[in-house]
């Protein structure tokens, strides 16, 4: 039976009162991605492009899914996660699934890749760490922006003293400069960094996990991509299960640690 004009009318109102959406209101014709320009192997910036293994496991993705996928460079962390706030870049990578951050992220369910944090020293200032109370009392940093889990951010709001630079090169140097005790880094990317400045062995990361963290990627909720979401997980699950996620990390510490080598 046909609908007459004043029941479609009528209709159309239900759904936008409830907003209930008609169709997708634009479709997803390009992703814009970025992701922090500091973090190898999982990306950085070389001083011309974006690089590393999460620019690399997604562009496989969405090479599959037959959508171009563009990387750009968005500036420093602050800076990246503003412009997906803003909806100026589509998509985030490899980052860790916040409260704060899913207000303005729709963030993949599966994980791309492992990021355990860890704490790194000073091997003459070495100290015991077993438990999260034991950076208490000293002086940590930290990089702007990082969050590393609900609880263990509000054990650091609530308990410790962490100064933020923008950098791990800064923080790295801090600590061997004694102006603060540890620092809390990703322990893949910060042992990418002292292979490639070993810092004559004086930076040395201690056993104990401050978390077993996994990082996701996410769409701007500004972006009409959101719906690629579903594929996109079912690939994060399949990569990390046959070990290529981790084999795109080990390829890019290699690469990092070799464009390291050609500055020296």
């Amino acid at each position: 039976m046909l609908l007459t004009k004043p029941i479609i009318s009528v209709l159309l109102l239900v759904m936008v009162i409830f907003h209930v959406p008609l169709v997708q209101a634009t479709k997803c014709t390009e992703v814009v991605a970025t992701a922090h320009p500091d973090y190898p192997p999982y990306h950085w910036y070389d001083g011309k492009q974006m690089r590393g293994a999460s620019i690399d496991i997604n562009r496989k993705i969405f090479a599959e899914l037959g959508v171009p996928f563009t990387v750009t460079y968005a500036g420093p962390w602050k800076r990246v996660l503003h412009a997906a706030e803003l909806g100026q870049v589509d998509f985030v990578m490899a980052l860790k699934k916040t409260q704060a951050r899913q207000v303005f992220l729709n963030f993949t369910e599966n994980p791309i890749f492992p990021n355990p944090f860890a704490v790194f020293v000073n091997r003459n200032h070495h100290f015991a760490f077993e438990e999260w109370q034991d950076l208490q009392d000293r002086r940590g940093g930290k990089n702007a922006g990082d969050r590393y889990g609900e609880a263990f951010d509000q054990f650091l709001a609530d308990n410790l003293t962490v100064e933020e630079a923008a950098t791990p090169e800064i923080n790295f140097k801090k600590l061997l400069a004694g102006r603060i005790e540890y620092f809390i880094h990703s322990r893949f990317s910060g042992a990418a960094y002292l292979q490639a400045y070993p810092e004559d062995g004086s930076i040395v990361i201690l056993d104990k996990n401050i978390n077993d963290g996994q990082i996701h990627s996410g769409f701007s909720r500004q972006s009409s991509c959101s719906q690629l979401l579903p594929y996109i997980n079912k690939r994060y699950k399949e990569l990390m299960e046959d070990g290529s996620a981790l084999q795109f990390l080990e390829d890019n510490l290699l690469l990092w640690q070799q464009s390291v080598v050609k500055q020296k």
